[in-house]
Parts: C-alpha cells; structure tokens; sequence
C-alpha cells in the first residue's frame, strides 16, 4: 500500500515497521486514514511480521539475521 509505504520512508523508518489505518469502505480510497506507524512489529510465531516473510518466502531465522543486520548497519 503506498500511504504506508510513504508513512515509512516520511517517518525516516528503517527495516520492518507496521502502519495500522482504518477505512470506510463505500468511500475507496478517499475513505482510508492512517493511524499510526508501529516501529516494533511483533515478533511471536503468531505475529504478522513473520507471517508475512514466511509468505515470501523467508523462513523465521533469515528474517531475524536480517532485522540485526539492517539495524547494525549506518546509514
């Protein structure tokens, strides 16, 4: 989604972040509001986050390499 994608890069957000929106539906588009932007996502085996890396196709201990990796790094 492009409002949140432009809520993270907006925000200065790195690696993972989750932004929450609510919408009325008879309205499209036009009807959707941002909330807020999570910068901790969770991290349980029930959480979005690793769902959705598993969906594409990243298994739990790449997506937490990855997660360290990214938040050592200076930008």
């Amino acid at each position: 989604m492009d409002e949140a994608w432009g809520a993270h890069e907006g925000l200065g957000c790195r690696g993972m972040s989750r932004t929450d929106c609510r919408g009325d539906e008879s309205r499209g588009i036009d009807g959707l509001m941002l909330l807020e932007t999570n910068t901790q996502p969770g991290m349980t085996p029930t959480s979005l986050a690793p769902e959705q890396a598993e969906k594409m196709g990243i298994t739990f201990p790449e997506l937490c390499r990855w997660m360290v990796e990214d938040a050592s790094c200076d930008r």
